[in-house]
């Protein structure tokens, strides 16, 4: 099991992110938030069977991705440069054996 706090910033939103392996290359996460647009992403696929190899990289035939997070993701939350996104995936990720834990960090610096 996999868990990843993400504080969204601005917004003053903090999600909980655990996801768990639930078969080789499979996951499923669940979110904790206060976020109303996350809770939506929440109650369409958390706990959901998802096939990492799908979510994570892009169909070598057609270079297209097929990533049922990232499209409900983008048809739910109205700003797409939130950082659950990115959390979310990599909590998947790591959760599925496909990279090891690793602390990231956007931090803004004045010049």
């Amino acid at each position: 099991m996999t868990k990843v706090e993400i504080n969204a910033g601005i917004c003053g939103f903090t999600t909980l992110v655990t996801a768990e392996s639930q078969a080789p290359y499979t996951a499923g996460f669940h979110l904790e938030t206060n976020c109303p647009n996350w809770q939506k992403v929440e109650e369409k696929l958390g706990g959901e069977s998802l096939n990492m190899m799908t979510e994570l990289f892009k169909d070598k035939a057609t270079g297209k991705l097929n990533s049922r997070v990232l499209d409900v993701s983008l048809a739910t939350i109205p700003h797409v440069s939130c950082p659950v996104i990115s959390g979310l995936l990599k909590a998947l990720e790591v959760s599925s054996g496909l990279a090891l834990p690793k602390n990231a960090s956007i931090m803004f610096r004045e010049e």
